[in-house]
């Protein structure tokens, strides 16, 4: 890994800054290493770390440790490229800014919308999975999920409306307590074992079952991708940036095995209810009367998400608004520097997504089902950037990881995935070549 680190941190070449805004436009550059990896942290560890190391040991006993292992050693080429395009190129664009210095502004108008379509579904459906955890606090059993999730986005948009400085202090809070915690319980669960009994064993077959259930766990390794957006306000992205994302990693990898080993210690495998909540589960082993602490907990790392995706989604709103894909007022920043408008209307449109969820027109499965694979396309789309912007060996290594990752994207998504990707990407190119139509019309008169 340090190989890795000192090749992404190696000089590269400039950024494209050939938009149209002047660098007045910009966001100031305030944040450092230990927020940026807070803000990373927080962002990648959700609502899975709560589930899904009881579901990988219900699908393949004790080898979900090498499940585990093997969606870390996965992620490793996908973090290696986010972290070479985030150092080069820092903007509040993220993905689509990679686009479009790879590929130019139409194609990253069509990311841009893709971006927007995959937001506005899978930030909803995170704040909904809190709506459940907040309700089942003492004295909140009658609030609807739908209004705790609600909540939850109102007091997140609230924190990154006051500014970077304060949402980062809350993220440094978050990343703690949330750290912390989680250690904790897998340290205690496999403290407190025979763990060493329940290591699983490194046979071809055994091996080979942790290996084709990295699927179930693989949503858990998400969240990088909407660090991206957050480079433009670092003190110094080509330095930090990569930091970030290597220690956020290297942290978050062991607070999952460490949960995942303890549960596989200390639970029963046909423990269909504890699994279902298995954090929950190996804290009712230490002290049944602490087991409901979990569901705040849960609150904790959902409201910490939430914090992170709005911060990221708003840099993405003003970014857009900013290249004219969006309207021109929700680029303007407070005056302590900060796109508040681009705040309240991520916040505005994920209310509008929770809404539809109450009157069942959209359910939390289908949101983050379709959220999910729109990530995985993005990941798609950053290393094929990746290989149109690098040269030599960097080249030939962004073609193998495009490479695997369209094979499995063609034989994972159903036609329904791909033609609501399509559809976004349509407008967004179709919306880009207009606003240049438009602009060369006035232009010539």
């Amino acid at each position: 890994m340090a190989d890795a680190y000192r090749e992404i941190a190696a000089e590269a070449p400039p950024p494209d800054d050939s938009g149209e805004n002047s660098d007045t436009d910009r966001l100031r550059g305030h944040v450092r290493l230990p927020g940026a990896i807070a803000l990373a942290v927080t962002i990648v560890v959700g609502s899975g770390a709560l589930v899904l190391p009881g579901l990988a040991y219900q699908k393949v006993d004790d080898a979900a440790l090498l499940t585990w292992a093997a969606a870390a050693i996965f992620t490793v080429p996908l973090l290696l490229i986010f972290a070479k395009l985030g150092s080069t190129y820092p903007s509040a664009g993220g993905v689509a800014g990679f686009v479009q210095a790879a590929f130019g502004r139409h194609l990253a108008a069509a990311v841009e919308v893709l971006l927007l379509g995959t937001f506005g579904l899978g930030i909803p459906g995170i704040a909904l999975t809190g709506g459940n955890y907040l309700v089942a606090l003492p004295g909140l059993g009658a609030l609807p999920a739908q209004a705790g999730a609600a909540l939850l986005i109102v007091l997140a948009g609230g924190v990154v409306v006051l500014g970077v400085r304060m949402s980062t202090r809350v993220q440094v809070a978050f990343a703690i307590v949330l750290t912390v915690a989680l250690l904790a319980v897998g340290v205690l669960a496999t403290a407190s074992g025979a763990a060493v009994h329940h290591l699983p064993a490194l046979r071809i077959d055994t091996v080979s079952d942790g290996v084709k259930a990295t699927g179930v766990v693989f949503f858990a390794f998400t969240g990088w991708e909407m660090l991206s957006f957050t480079t433009e306000e670092y003190a110094n992205p080509r330095r930090d940036f990569p930091r970030a994302v290597v220690l956020s990693f290297a942290l978050v990898v062991v607070m999952y095995l460490l949960l995942a080993w303890g549960v596989q210690t200390r639970l029963p495998r046909d423990a269909t209810t504890e699994l279902a909540s298995p954090v929950q589960a190996l804290v009712a082993t230490f002290s049944p009367a602490a087991a409901h602490l979990v569901a705040a907990l849960g609150v904790v790392i959902i409201a910490a998400n939430l914090v992170g995706a709005i911060w990221g989604g708003s840099r993405l709103v003003m970014s857009s608004a900013r290249e004219g894909l969006l309207p021109a007022p929700l680029a303007r920043l407070s005056p302590s520097g900060n796109p508040h408008r681009a705040v309240i209307a991520c916040v505005t449109g994920f209310l509008l997504v929770i809404g539809a969820n109450a009157v069942k027109l959209a359910s939390l499965t289908g949101l983050l089902t379709i959220a999910g694979q729109n990530f995985f396309l993005l990941y798609l789309l950053c290393a094929i950037a990746y290989t149109r912007l690098f040269r030599a060996g960097r080249r030939a290594y962004g073609i193998a990881v495009t490479v695997v990752l369209g094979v499995i994207a063609v034989s994972a998504f159903g036609a329904a995935q791909f033609a609501y990707a399509a559809a976004l990407t349509v407008i967004g190119v179709a919306a880009s070549v207009s606003r240049t139509s438009r602009r060369g019309v006035s232009s010539a008169s």
